[in-house]
C-alpha cells in the first residue's frame, strides 16, 4: 500500500496522458505518454467530460448496430432483456423527436 493507504497498482492505471486541441481542451485519451501529451488523472473533471462524450458516441453506435442486425435477422429485438428493449425503444423515440425539432440556428447537417 502507498502512502495514503492506496494501491499503487490501482494508482498506476488511473495515470493517463491527454492530447489537448488548440483551445486547450482535451482532445483524446493515451495510455503512454508521447511527443504532445500530458499526464492527466482518470478522475480529472475534463477526463470524465471527455470520457462520456466518447460514451455517447460509442452508444449511439451500438444502437445502429442493434438496429442494423435486427433488420439483417441476425437476431430480433425481442430476443434483448425487457430492460434493453424499453432503453433502446426510449432513445430511438427521443432521438427521432429530436432529429424532427428544426435547428435554430438553420444549420444544414448536409455541409459537414
Amino acid at each position: 500500500m502507498g502512502p495514503n493507504g492506496r494501491n499503487e497498482a490501482v494508482q498506476a492505471m488511473q495515470q493517463i496522458y491527454v492530447v489537448r486541441d488548440p483551445e486547450g481542451r482535451v482532445s483524446g485519451l493515451s495510455a503512454t505518454a508521447g511527443e504532445h501529451t500530458e499526464p492527466a488523472m482518470i478522475d480529472d473533471p475534463e477526463v470524465q467530460a471527455f470520457m462520456r462524450e466518447l460514451d455517447i458516441g460509442l452508444v449511439r453506435v451500438l444502437e445502429d448496430v442493434i438496429e442494423l442486425l435486427v433488420s439483417r435477422g441476425v437476431f430480433r429485438f425481442t430476443d434483448l432483456p425487457a430492460s434493453a428493449q424499453d432503453k433502446l425503444l426510449f432513445r430511438k423515440n427521443l432521438r427521432s423527436q429530436w432529429q424532427a425539432v428544426p435547428d435554430p440556428l438553420g444549420a444544414d447537417e448536409d455541409l459537414l
